[in-house]
This record gives structure tokens, sequence and C-alpha cells, in this order.
């Protein structure tokens, strides 16, 4: 699996500035996760519930989910997104599959999934 950075935005979903970052897209990881320090205090986001999440490494660690509202080339969508430590910067699958896009780990981009060129036609 081919790991790559791209440039987004993330806001708090009720309103606010958007904050540019620059997460690692990982198709491998269910949610995103961002730092809990950006969410809290630049965004002014809460966690809404802790969940317990199994690692990569097969560990397993609570943190908070919360939403965050992401903007992705000049789309918006909210998705759920972890409270992380300080230095994880992650786009996950879910946020990525609300925005129908794919990662596209050869030419390191995002790309719109095939699936929804079909939307609307029968």
């Amino acid at each position: 699996m081919g790991l790559f950075r791209t440039i987004i935005e993330v806001r708090n979903p009720v309103g606010g500035m958007f904050v540019e970052i620059e997460p690692i897209v990982d198709t491998g990881a269910t949610y995103s996760i961002l730092p809990a320090s950006l969410l809290n205090e630049r965004l002014g986001l809460e966690p809404s519930e802790q969940m317990t999440f199994t690692l990569a490494d097969g560990s397993r660690q609570t943190y908070g989910l919360g939403e965050a509202r992401f903007r992705i080339e000049e789309r918006e969508r909210t998705s759920p997104v972890i409270f992380g430590p300080d230095d994880v910067f992650l786009l996950g699958a879910v946020s990525l599959q609300s925005f129908g896009l794919i990662a596209d780990t050869t030419h390191h981009r995002l790309i719109l999934s095939p699936e929804m060129y079909l939307v609307g036609i029968h």
C-alpha cells in the first residue's frame, strides 16, 4: 500500500475558519485521525464519545471520536474524526468515501471513484 500526503482543510462543523493541513492518505485507516490539540484548541471541537480502537500493531487504545468539516478540492463534507496524538495526521477511508474519492497511490493523488460517475444513470 502506497502512502502519500495531500493538502486539505478542516474546521468545526458549526462554523469558523478552515485550517489547512497535510495529512497522510491512509486507506488502511477506517477513520481520519487528527491531533486532539488541533481539534480542541484551534477548532473548538470536543469528542462526542470515547471509543476503543485496534491499532495496526494489534494493540488497543481509547480515543475521543467526534465530527469535523473537511474541504477537499472545493467540496465540503462532515466526517467522523479521531482525537489523536499530536504527531498524527491521517485521512482515512470513511472520509474519502464520503467525498466519493479513492487514493491513486501510483500517482499520489485523490481521484473521483469510478462508481461516482454512475450516480443518476440507470
